[in-house]
């Protein structure tokens, strides 16, 4: 599969990752990173492709949609990530009210410190129009510490960038998939910024 865009270790395909995970070597991530979309069906279906790629999985999966990550498999650690003082699109028909959780499959190569993860949604002037954004500094700590430099993180429900963009901060390679090109052309734009970190 030809690549959306490829540069300096950080690659964007544009598909269903249902159909381009298969396509990449098992155990050849160190880490994935993601955000999977809310509201639209139980995502948690993928957690074995995921496992299949590596170990270490760490997902944002939104307060409804954990319980089905939950059961389908049980992280290691849960985390909660402080999100008030803070408006989404979603507001509390989303249950958006205070924190959500991030679910890790594997402990951090480094203590984060704290369960709970304190950072307000600062979006990126590129990625507005995303409905779900997430703030890259949460994204920048969550990619520090379970990965080394060099290491290649993948996030297979890519969106607007956010973990391929920490990724590049962090001096990491990285995979995103996204299914949508729109949302494939805003992560290229953020990507072509100069490193932020």
């Amino acid at each position: 599969m030809k690549p959306y865009y490829e540069h300096a270790g950080i690659t964007i395909y544009h598909g269903d990752c249902r159909d381009v995970l298969p396509l990449l070597e098992p155990g050849s991530v160190d880490l994935v990173l993601t955000d999977p979309p809310y509201l639209e069906g139980d995502m948690s279906a993928i957690l074995p492709l995921l496992l299949r790629m590596t170990t270490a999985v760490v997902v944002s999966p939104g307060k409804l949609e954990s319980f089905n990550w939950i059961a389908r498999q049980k992280p290691v650690w849960e985390y909660a990530w402080k999100c008030s003082g803070t408006s989404s699109l979603g507001g509390s028909a989303c249950l958006h009210i205070l924190f959500e959780p991030v679910l890790a499959y594997a402990f951090p190569k480094r203590p984060l410190g704290s369960d709970l993860l304190d950072f307000p949604l600062v979006v990126d002037p590129l990625a507005k129009g995303h409905p779900w954004p997430k703030p890259l500094r949460l994204f920048t700590k969550l990619a520090a510490h379970w990965t080394d430099e060099g290491d290649l993180i993948l996030d297979p429900y890519m969106g607007s960038g956010t973990t391929l963009r920490a990724a590049k901060d962090l001096g990491r390679r990285a995979i995103g998939i996204e299914i949508e090109e729109r949302y494939c052309e805003i992560a290229a734009k953020r990507l072509s910024q100069e490193v932020l970190v």
